[in-house]
């Protein structure tokens, strides 16, 4: 009989070889762990930062755009500085730049852009058919629908020891009719509209004495069969009053095709105040 050799056995690792490669082991999961981490922390900064940059985006969208008016951060026609547009909501708004604070028309009245032809720094708008809004909104001197003039902007006049100076009842009355003008000029299309003065007087607002005039206008039928427009009249209430800004300024307007908002406009202006 041939004997036949014992089956192979390979060679059993020593202790010391167990614990090296459990070393190694531990030493790979230990990388892996430390990939996982950075990637982790790196995305995440990558949020961060892309959050930030939405925030910011949505804030330079309120932003006044580049006009005669200043942009934020530069100096204004006063020597001064522009401020940011602050983000407000219905149904309070809080204008502090113009010193103003009055009630929505309708809360679903949303913020928008400075109006450029209006002159409000702060403007709230609804649209009611496409290409035409309710408006409403503030501004003071430095949101001015034109470059600023020393019959505008110097208000300074009427010093005394009991406060600062204010603008007069005249100068008030002036640039709410100026207002007026320029918003019939430019707001209601690039063909002559007509207007009417429905009411114009002063009127107290909480106090403090102010102006306010009622306009109606009437869009030119050329220029709405251009857009394809609805509507044909629209009522624009301009208040004015002294504050330490200068000549704030409120406008609401609404147009005849949501005239069942018009019995509560006065109501609605009437809650206009100086902060």
């Amino acid at each position: 009989m041939i004997e036949l050799p014992p089956p192979y056995q390979p060679p059993q690792p020593g202790p010391s070889e167990v614990r090296g490669r459990r070393g190694a082991a531990l030493l790979a999961a230990a990388v892996v762990l430390v990939l996982v981490v950075v990637v982790a922390l790196v995305n995440g900064h990558r949020n961060r930062d892309s959050a930030a940059r939405q925030a910011a985006d949505r804030v330079q969208q309120l932003s006044p755009a580049p006009s005669a008016r200043p942009t934020p951060g530069s100096s204004d026609p006063n020597g001064g500085q522009a401020e940011p547009v602050p983000l407000v909501e219905c149904p309070e708004i809080r204008d502090e730049e113009s010193r103003l604070g009055y009630r929505c028309i309708d809360n679903a009245l949303q913020q928008d852009a400075p109006d450029d032809s209006l002159g409000l720094r702060i403007a709230l708008n609804q649209e009611v058919e496409p290409g035409w809004l309710i408006s409403e909104g503030s501004g003071n001197p430095r949101s001015l629908a034109s470059p600023p003039s020393n019959d505008t902007v110097n208000y300074r006049q009427n010093r005394n020891a009991a406060g600062p100076a204010l603008p007069s009842d005249q100068q008030v009355r002036d640039e709410v009719r100026r207002r007026v003008r320029l918003a019939v000029e430019r707001g209601y299309g690039d063909i002559n509209p007509t207007s009417r003065t429905m009411a114009e007087h002063v009127r107290a607002f909480s106090g403090v004495r102010g102006y306010e005039v009622l306009t109606e206008i009437t869009i030119n039928p050329t220029f709405r069969a251009s857009r394809h427009l609805t509507v044909r009249t629209e009522r624009l209430w301009t208040v004015g009053l002294p504050t330490e800004a200068g000549v704030s300024i409120f406008m609401l307007s609404i147009p005849d095709n949501r005239a069942d908002l018009w019995p509560k406009a006065e109501a609605t202006v009437g809650t206009v105040h100086v902060l």
